[in-house]
């Protein structure tokens, strides 16, 4: 009897034990929740505190596109909190602006933004039925020329035009792929337009109307770096009416 009165006696401060075991993990666990909870507080206050309210927003690599533009594109204003600022979206708005070829958003603690942009360089003036409109090296349309003399470019001619929208492609062509990427220093201060009607027979005219035929696209830079050296050959020439250069090896004056 003595021995079943000690096992039940043991059993119940086992209980006991159990018992404050539980309650001091409960007491631990809810500590612990209260320090997280605070400390998540403690961030979320110091974070959105006038501390980090945006100040200064500036934009760095334009010189057509004006500041103002940039920052009203971007949706920024100061006063925003700076970690609620979403670089990726603001690269996406001002990359809408047609001038605009790159955007690099970086923020700089506790309270500055600087937008760099990368702009688009006029190349050439495309031709279509609405007029004169100015394109980059990518074949994008950056804007409506209203008057040619304002860009001392070469007209590209011969194409039909998919978009004439500021900040798309006017086309989707190889061959203007091509002549624009031909299209050096050299070659724009000799010629004055480059028709590309016909994908075979590329004529290009200098700037003294004097009509240069290329052929294909093939070895097109190569083409017009032989068609600038025979412009300065005959240069002092009062007459010509044709240079042939359709082949590199055959070049053929008249």
């Amino acid at each position: 009897m003595d021995r079943v009165d000690k096992m039940s006696s043991a059993k119940r401060r086992k209980k006991k034990s159990r018992k404050k075991l539980d309650w001091r993990k409960l007491a631990r666990f809810l500590k612990n929740m209260l320090l997280i909870i605070m400390g998540v507080l403690a961030v979320y206050y110091f974070t959105q505190s006038p501390f980090f309210a945006l100040k200064d927003i500036e934009s760095t690599g334009n010189t057509k596109v004006t500041e103002e533009e940039i920052i009203q594109k971007s949706g920024l204003s100061a006063g925003m909190n700076y970690f609620g600022l979403d670089t990726q979206l603001v690269e996406k708005r001002v990359l809408a602006i047609p001038l605009v070829e790159k955007v690099t958003v970086k923020k700089h603690l506790p309270d500055s933004v600087v937008i760099n942009i990368k702009e688009r360089k006029p190349l050439a003036l495309f031709c279509a039925q609405e007029g004169l409109f100015v394109i980059d090296g990518k074949g994008y349309c950056l804007e409506k020329c209203t008057t040619a003399p304002s860009y001392d470019l070469p007209i590209i001619t011969g194409l039909k035009p998919d978009s004439l929208d500021p900040g798309e492609q006017v086309i989707k062509s190889d061959d203007l792929e091509v002549v624009l990427a031909a299209l050096e220093q050299d070659v724009l201060q000799q010629f004055s337009e480059i028709n590309i009607a016909q994908t075979d027979n590329l004529i290009a005219y200098t700037r003294q109307g004097i009509p240069v035929f290329l052929g294909t696209t093939n070895k097109l830079s190569e083409k017009l770096d032989v068609a600038i050296s025979y412009l300065d050959l005959l240069a002092d020439e009062e007459e010509v009416e044709y240079i042939d250069i359709r082949s590199i090896q055959a070049p053929a004056v008249k």
